[in-house]
């Protein structure tokens, strides 16, 4: 009896690995298959707008990929978690209603939260918590009394008659309120709520959090600056912030170079990416939303493969160290042609389309300041320094003797195949770009 369950349990698995790595390929190849998501709907409740498709699209996909990668965790909790969260983001991007958009977006802090908390590492995952927690509700304060004030001059909170519609509002209210979405992304010195909450989160948390949950940093700052440059009075244009971004940016790309954690790393170079993300908002020009969604999507798929495979480097050695964990490529040959992979794509090497990303943010900066685009150049450079050095320092040099031996497991090769899977996005650009 103890055998046939065990082999009924074992076959229960096996099913719900393929029923995972299957929606998780046929959610993206799914995009491909269709013409055009850029058409505008709506109704009293939820919209479809020249964002959110894809965004909604590529949440669904990543969360079964998450609930693959972490088949492992047999707990209904998180599990349950893992499903609300997913929830709370379909409907944040979907509402068309501003202050549905900011229950929900100050909603999807609480799963992750509880993830960090109850699944997190160490102890020191309490003090990244209070971080996170800090930083994104000080800012959302702000959020919430433009939207206050919002709703008294218009009678309306409905996103579309927002943009329409002419109101007086004092520009230093338009920048606290977009403190909000700075830090959700974040922007340089509104970062340090995210290194530690990456290095204390479980897998499933740290990959949920790179893949969506920053990106509703960059939808919210896209439904905001729509509105917002129809308001905004030329005492501060929205340049200045652009060029903060792009400075905090490389400052991001460089510090790269000088972690000594994985993960601690790949979280750098998320503030890296979202540097583009707030340039191509704030910049109010049909190409800078281009590159803003092209990034967010690229990033989406490419960062949450980063943890994923950072966290199989992990269970060999025990440490997310550079200077423990070297010579994968001798012992995980497989492995290490994943880690490959994935810092080409991370690089923005041709085909794929994180260079789709950057290629268009080259005129958006060329039209904004030449200054812009010599940062942006920086930062690509940069960006592929810091990728070759992940690559170079945990797959070469001697093999560690805290190197553990044992097969990858078929699972983890599933969901990294999946996450590049994406990748065929180049083959029909008309999602992106209308």
């Amino acid at each position: 009896m103890t055998f046939l369950s065990g082999l009924f349990a074992l076959m229960l698995n096996m099913h719900y690995i393929g029923v995972m790595f299957f929606l998780g390929l046929c959610v993206p190849f799914s995009m491909i298959m269709m013409y055009k998501t850029q058409v505008y709907m709506e109704d009293m409740i939820f919209c479809n707008n020249d964002m959110n498709g894809m965004l909604i699209l590529m949440t669904v996909s990543l969360s079964m990929l998450i609930f693959l990668s972490s088949w492992t965790i047999s707990n209904l909790l998180y599990t349950l978690l893992q499903l609300v969260l997913l929830f709370i983001l379909t409907l944040c991007f979907s509402v068309n209603n501003f202050f549905m958009f900011y229950i929900f977006f100050e909603s999807s802090l609480v799963p992750i939260l509880l993830m960090i908390i109850g699944w997190g590492y160490q102890p020191e995952r309490l003090q990244a918590g209070m971080y996170m927690i800090m930083y994104t509700v000080m800012g959302s304060m702000f959020l919430f009394a433009i939207i206050m004030y919002l709703y008294q001059a218009t009678n309306t909170l409905n996103v579309f008659c927002l943009m329409n519609f002419n109101y007086f509002m004092p520009t230093a209210f338009l920048w606290l309120g977009m403190i909000a979405f700075l830090v959700k992304l974040p922007m340089w010195s509104l970062h340090v709520w995210l290194p530690k909450a990456h290095v204390e989160a479980p897998l499933g948390g740290s990959m949920i959090l790179a893949g969506a949950l920053l990106k509703l940093g960059g939808y919210g700052l896209y439904l905001y600056s729509a509105f917002m440059h129809n308001l905004m009075i030329t005492d501060v244009p929205p340049i200045i912030m652009i060029v903060l971004a792009m400075w905090g940016g490389l400052i991001s790309a460089l510090l790269c170079l000088g972690q000594s954690d994985i993960k601690s790393m790949i979280a750098y170079s998320s503030v890296v990416h979202m540097a583009l993300v707030i340039m191509g908002c704030l910049s109010g020009t049909s190409w800078g939303q281009y590159c803003a969604l092209t990034t967010m999507i690229a990033h989406g798929w490419v960062s949450s493969a980063l943890f994923c495979v950072a966290f199989m480097s992990y269970e060999k050695v025990n440490s997310r160290s550079f200077i423990l964990t070297k010579g994968l490529l001798k012992v995980y040959p497989m492995l290490s042609l994943m880690w490959f992979l994935l810092v080409l794509i991370n690089m923005a090497v041709p085909p794929t389309i994180n260079l789709i990303g950057e290629l268009l943010a080259v005129p958006v900066c060329m039209w904004l300041n030449p200054l812009i685009l010599f940062v942006l150049l920086l930062i690509m450079f940069f960006s592929v320094a810091y990728n070759m050095y992940l690559y170079t320092s945990i797959n070469h040099g001697s093999v560690c003797s805290y190197l553990l031996s044992g097969q990858d497991t078929t699972v983890g090769k599933l969901a990294l195949v999946a996450h590049m899977f994406p990748l065929m996005l180049i083959l029909n650009m008309n999602l992106i770009m209308n």
